[in-house]
Order: structure tokens, then sequence, then C-alpha cells
């Protein structure tokens, strides 16, 4: 009952501090610009909390065994282990030192104003689909602290029920995409998004709503473009306001024509009737080595942009990396700036790298992640709870000269985000 009584009034001082719908920050798609309440323009700017609530083992540091490839078989092993309450006492550990207020101080203090927060189904239900209480803790604590800092929060379906690829990014690993073959998949996660679109209705901390992350494995352009507009549809019954993002990050054929993570994976929005929706893309150029084609593949994310700004919708370029190299991530921060693209780039921390490495903002100066085939419970949560920034990380210095030069020299472009105090 107190734990009840905290939550509800967690909850309740987070809400009266949003200021509601009404709130003049409260962003809105307006042709091709993201507007706040009076109208100001709003470029959206910032980096992704990757590897926190969607465990990446190749980017998050928590397992040395070689055998753990993904954040379900993360759980399955602690819960077999030590069972299931032990095992989420370790992962909450996890969680609170991957990502503290002092990185959401140190992301405001670069300039940014927005983090796109990847969730998956575990968060906030079991395997068999059963609501985990308090399963939206977290996300509410990352939601209400960014925005006591004036940053707004994209909120990020990472991992669907049933999984919309094969990978490890949807939170397990898995032989088949089951979701776009499974009514009860579609329909959880229906359930899943009507329960967060009821609950950060009216908060203006909340930018928008990321359907699907890279469904890059929908089996047809037809599937994905249904799955989108029923996932719009079911949202929109219980909240008219929020800005809708769906990605362009899959492959198919439209009359006979290949198209392959783009703009012409998307169909124009008039044809399904979507209001105040923001258009994705992601972009990796893989040539680590090449400083001709990470320029160049900029370029040619900023001329499709130009191209398809007649769907009268935002851009934005939700994930990307120039790998590396500080003059293709000086173009890439300034061209998509100019163009008037909004962006979040892969990722605040990283497992890869010694400082330099341009996978974080963020890269570790030490690694002592536990062996969770065989460590203790306390050998892992004191592992888990050396993972804060302060003690195991560095701040990238190139990434911290980009961003600088980018950020510090516009600040108009964070127009209406002012930092909100916790007090109602």
């Amino acid at each position: 009952m107190l734990r009840s009584l905290s939550a509800l009034a967690l909850l309740l001082t987070a809400s009266l501090a949003s200021g509601g719908v009404g709130d003049e920050r409260f962003l809105t798609a307006k042709g091709n610009e993201i507007h706040d309440a009076k109208g100001r323009t709003v470029l959206l700017r910032g980096v992704n909390l990757g590897g926190w609530l969607v465990i990446e083992p190749w980017m998050s540091p928590v397992d040395s065994s070689g055998t753990i490839k993904c954040d379900y078989s993360v759980r399955e092993t602690l819960a077999k282990r030590f069972g299931e309450q032990t095992a989420n006492s370790l992962l909450e550990t996890y969680q609170k030192n991957w990502i503290t207020e002092k990185d959401l101080d140190k992301i405001a203090a670069q300039g940014m104003n927005v983090v796109r927060i990847p969730f998956w189904y575990r968060n906030v239900q079991t395997e068999d689909g059963a609501w985990i209480p308090g399963g939206l803790k977290r996300l509410d604590w990352a939601v209400s602290e960014a925005w006591k800092r004036g940053i707004y929060s994209i909120i990020d379906f990472h991992g669907v029920p049933g999984g919309q690829s094969k990978g490890d990014s949807t939170g397990r690993k898995r032989e088949k995409a089951e979701f776009w073959h499974s009514d009860a998949h579609q329909q959880r996660t229906v359930e899943i998004w009507r329960k967060v679109a009821e609950h950060y209705k009216g908060n203006p901390a909340v930018a928008a709503y990321d359907l699907i992350n890279e469904p890059a494995e929908a089996p047809s352009l037809g599937a994905l473009w249904s799955a989108y507009d029923l996932l719009y549809r079911e949202i929109r019954k219980v909240d008219p306001d929020h800005i809708i993002t769906v990605e362009g990050c899959a492959t198919g054929q439209i009359g006979g024509k290949y198209v392959h993570w783009g703009w012409e994976a998307l169909p124009a929005p008039d044809l399904f009737g979507w209001k105040n929706v923001l258009y994705q893309i992601h972009h990796y150029e893989w040539d680590w080595k090449s400083e001709e084609k990470q320029i160049s593949s900029v370029n040619f994310q900023v001329s499709e942009w130009n191209k398809h700004k007649k769907l009268g919708v935002p851009a934005f370029m939700g994930e990307f990396n120039p790998m590396g190299m500080e003059s293709a991530w000086k173009h890439a921060l300034k061209e998509y700036s100019a163009s008037g693209m909004h962006w979040t780039f892969w990722s605040y921390k990283a497992n890869h790298g010694t400082g330099s490495n341009s996978w974080g903002l963020y890269n570790p100066v030490k690694k002592d992640a536990p062996n969770l085939l065989t460590d203790s419970a306390e050998t892992i949560r004191a592992k888990w709870q050396a993972l804060d920034t302060e003690t195991s990380y560095a701040l990238n210095p190139m990434l911290d000269r980009v961003l600088k030069g980018v950020l510090k020299q516009d600040p108009s472009a964070t127009a209406g985000t002012s930092p909100v105090s916790s007090n109602p």
C-alpha cells in the first residue's frame, strides 16, 4: 500500500509539474516544422539513451562470459540462477547506475534538448503478457528528470512483442521476427501503446511517440504501413495531441521499384489520414575509413529530405553515427540542423573504445563486467553499481568539440525548451 501511494504521489507531482497540453512548450508537427504552443519553431537535437532500458551486450558492459547475447538472456540467466526477485533487483541496480541525474545534467550542458529513450515490452510486461506493477517507473523518472533540465523525451518502442526483427536491438534475439505473423503479438503491442499514451497524455515533456524501432523485417511495406496505421489509430483514441513518429527503416517493393531504408519506404500521410506526424530515418555509412563516403552519405540524406518536403511532414534523423571522423561529424550536425532536420545520434554511452570511439558521447575508461554465469549476485551488483558515468566513463573529446561548435553557436534552435521546476 505504501509503495502504491508513493508511486501515485510521484505521478501526480510529475503531472502537475508538466503543466498539461495547454503548456506553451507542448509540441506539434506543423508542415515541415515542429512548433510549440506559441507557434515558435523548435529544432530537436540530442542523443539516444541506448543500452539502458533495452540492454544490448555489444554496447552495454553487463557480462564477460561471452554467452549473453541480448536483454532477454540477461534476464533469463539471472532468474534461473537467483530467482525472479533478485534478478529484478539486479536489473534495477543496472538501470539506476547506467543513466543518472548527472547524465541528464551532462546532456543539458552540451546544449542538447531531446533524448530518445528506447524501451521494450519486458520493461512493462512479463514474457507471457502480465503487466508489471510500476513498469513505467524508470521511464517516468527519465521523462520527469529530463524535463526539469529543459529536455524533451521521445519514447521509442525499441522491441515489440514477438520482435519486429531478429536482432538483439529488439531485446531478444530470435530465429524469426514473429510480430508480423501473430495477431496476439500485434494486439499486445496495441495494448502497451494504449497504456503508454494514456499515461503520458497531455504531458508536454514528451515530444513524440516512436511506434516501432527499425522494423527491418516487415514482410512487405504494405504490412509495415498497416501496422503503423493500426498503432496510430489506437493511440489517437486515447491521445489526440502528441506527435507520432514512424520510421522508414524497412525494405520492400513499391510498384515494382525496390526501396531500402529511406523516405520511399514511408507512405504519403494523406494515404492514411495521418496528422501531427514526424517521419524518421536512421542512417549509418559502415565504411569507417572513408571520410568521403561519410560526408557524401550525409549530403544524400539531406537531399532526400529536401526532395520529400512536399509530403508536408517534419524530418527526424533518429539514429546516426559518422564513425569517428570529426570532419564528418561536424558536417552531419551542421547540415542536418541547417536543413531543419531534427536529430538524435547513437548513443550517449557505449562499451567500445577508450574515450574517443564515436559510438558513445561517453566511453569507458575501465571495463570490469561481471560474469553472469559464475559471479555471485553480490559481485554482479557491485560491478553494475560501478557503471555510473562519473566512475567508469570519459567524455569523448572529439564529440565534445563537435557539439560545442554546433550547438553553442545556435541557441535559438532550442526555443521554447526552458527548464521547468519540479514544483507545481
